[in-house]
């Protein structure tokens, strides 16, 4: 079907330059190059040392992934499809362009890996691979991200940002324990972003009790309402049963299901490309054929001139009015962003003030000194926390934006793929940190006891004076008991201003590191924002100015038609009718692209795990 949406699109390229116009035929090339690459990117996504560099491995049957007990992902791994095997690394330029350095095969875990390159200290953007396999051929890639490790990390930042280009999620959970709560909260966020997602327990033959463990995750799922399936694999049954050419082995190690899902995932992606691809080349006919149909019409009745040459202007004056300033089509898209931006802010300043509020509260009733690690770490988290989902919310609303934009043209269709860059905000966020450590007072028992005596003294010297004025000696048992409770009354009041100070200052010092990771992501989503604004604005400024060139010339056309004599219009009416001739064994082929939707419900679903 693709082959055939090829030459589809071909025949209509040429077909629109040989008409003049180079408008639609730049349309339909961007078309082309989504129908030959359909870039079906599978994510695999986890908490660390959960076996998701085994799984690509296997999947793929190279070992193209740093894997080891002391081996961690450090750069988010791209594998898709070569001739020959490639390897690189993408680092972003002075200029901040991508440059791409070509790597030996040997060296990738140097930077790829936490033991080569810790902390992604080289400053990659990706390492990518090529590989000759014929699962990657038709434009599926795998990515291999670094272990999300909780919400509160630079390595979770940055996946979450990545989330809305996946086709697929793959979630990586080993089968030693069911899943936590910080894997719970990551698949929360892959439902608000409608990812279709599968759970994947590896490591299933270290653990014999990975059949419970199933269950229970079966359990947790489904008790959410998560629409996720399950999948159990084996990487080392996988690399025994190739090694042995061993199907029966093969299909215990749980692969050939989790294969066949994800070839299904990427034929509905490769289904959406072409009904996408099917919807422009219709639109591009419609519009070629309009012209030379309205020029048939004058044409055929010379008579009808005058009320054709009427509904040609009124067309006219839509297409100019949808490319102007003041167009609703514009308005729309000015004032949605305007209110994106607005509801961004005040929905994350208001997270980030009951975060702040709830920080003070912990603080309050406890010595931040004692809890400070805890409640950096829990800020960190609660902070990542508040901005993914904030950013989450504002990528769904710009999918919105995009339909309202488009019900102002004919056909109603979004025909523009957008996604809200946020990973420079999140991750720049993420690396934000206290920068104050919270300390105990540190006054040793030398100190407290001066503050003792100091305060002892003073009560001795007021009671004792009251002593002598009634008659009785200025030390005594009673002002000695006077004054060991005035010093510890002192000792008690010192720790409760150290406390108070301490206070203070880790309320300071929390309330400033919400403010900075604030400041980072907001103005880099602001700028994402207008990005977005200036792509969908140009692009559907094409889209006005495609429908004033057809009006322009399906006019010029019927001008010329009125003012020929009776020899020249039979001429050109047969020179019409073959042109339509032609732009209708075009549709009819453009219509014979359409094919059912594929099945969406895969084989291998949660419900038929067992054995695998």
């Amino acid at each position: 079907m693709r082959g055939d949406a090829l030459a589809a699109v071909d025949t209509a390229i040429e077909a629109a330059r040989a008409y003049g116009r180079e408008d639609l035929a730049r349309r339909l090339t961007g078309t082309r190059a989504r129908l030959v690459d359909p870039a079906v990117r599978v994510m695999v996504v986890g908490e660390f040392k959960q076996g998701k560099s085994s799984l690509v491995n296997a999947i793929l049957n190279a070992a193209v992934c740093p894997v080891d007990d002391d081996v961690a992902t450090s750069v988010p791994t791209l594998i898709r499809h070569g001739d020959e095997p490639w390897a690189g690394v993408v680092r972003r330029s002075e200029t901040g362009t991508e440059e791409v350095d070509d790597i030996e095969f040997s060296s990738l875990p140097v930077y790829a890996s936490e033991l080569g390159n810790p902390g992604n200290e080289r400053g990659l953007l990706a390492v990518e691979i090529a590989l000759p396999r014929r699962l990657l051929r038709n434009g599926l890639s795998f990515v291999d991200t670094p272990g999300v490790g909780g919400l509160g990390s630079a390595h979770t930042a940055a996946t979450i940002a990545a989330l809305p280009t996946a086709d697929l999620l793959l979630f990586v959970s080993d089968a030693s324990q069911e899943l936590s709560g910080p894997e719970m909260e990551i698949l929360e966020l892959t439902r608000k972003l409608r990812i279709p997602t599968a759970v994947v327990m590896t490591k299933t033959d270290f653990h014999p009790s990975w059949r419970e463990i199933r269950d229970l995750n079966l359990g947790h799922l489904k008790a959410r309402g998560f629409p996720v399936e399950i999948f159990t694999a084996s990487a080392l049954l996988r690399t025994k049963a190739i090694e042995s050419n061993d199907k029966q082995l093969n299909l215990e190690s749980g692969y050939p299901h989790l294969i066949e899902f994800i070839e299904t995932r990427a034929s509905e992606v490769e289904a959406a490309v072409l009904t996408a691809a099917v919807d422009d080349l219709r639109s591009v006919v419609e519009q070629l054929t309009d012209t030379f149909d309205r020029e048939r019409q004058v044409l055929e009745d010379p008579a009808a001139a005058r009320e054709l040459m009427a509904d040609f202007e009124r067309t006219k004056e839509r297409a100019d009015a949808l490319r102007d300033k003041a167009a609703r089509w514009q308005v729309t898209l000015s004032d949605g962003v305007a209110d994106l931006t607005a509801d961004f802010d005040h929905r994350l300043k208001g997270r980030l003030r009951t975060t702040s509020i709830e920080s003070d509260n912990a603080m309050d009733s406890q010595d931040p000194a004692e809890i400070w690690d805890d409640l950096t770490a829990w800020l960190r988290r609660r902070v990542s926390h508040d901005l993914a989902h904030t950013y989450l919310e504002l990528s769904h609303r710009t999918q919105e934006l995009s339909a309202l934009v488009a019900d102002h043209f004919d056909d109603g269709k979004p025909t523009l793929a957008i996604r809200l860059d946020a990973g420079t905000a999140l991750t720049k966020a993420a690396d934000v940190d206290p920068r104050t450590v919270i300390e105990a007072g540190g006054r040793g028992a030398g100190t407290t006891a001066m503050t003792a005596m100091r305060g002892s003294y003073g009560g001795l010297l007021m009671f004792g004076m009251m002593a002598q004025m009634a008659g009785l000696a200025m030390l005594n048992p009673a002002t000695a008991v006077v004054g060991a409770l005035m010093g510890r009354k002192a000792v008690k009041d010192e720790r409760e201003r150290q406390l108070t100070v301490r206070r203070q200052q880790a309320k300071a010092t929390a309330r400033q590191f919400i403010e900075d990771a604030g400041f980072e992501v907001g103005k880099e989503m602001r700028d994402s924002l207008r990005r977005l604004q200036r792509q969908l604005r140009d692009h559907y400024q094409d889209r006005a100015d495609e429908l004033k060139r057809s009006i322009a010339t399906s006019l010029a056309a019927a001008k010329e038609a009125v003012n020929s004599n009776e020899q020249q219009r039979a001429g050109r009416l047969r020179d019409v009718h073959a042109e339509l001739e032609r732009l209708r064994k075009l549709a009819y082929q453009i219509d014979a692209l359409q094919r059912p939707e594929p099945n969406t419900q895969p084989q291998g679903s949660s419900h038929s795990t067992s054995g695998r």
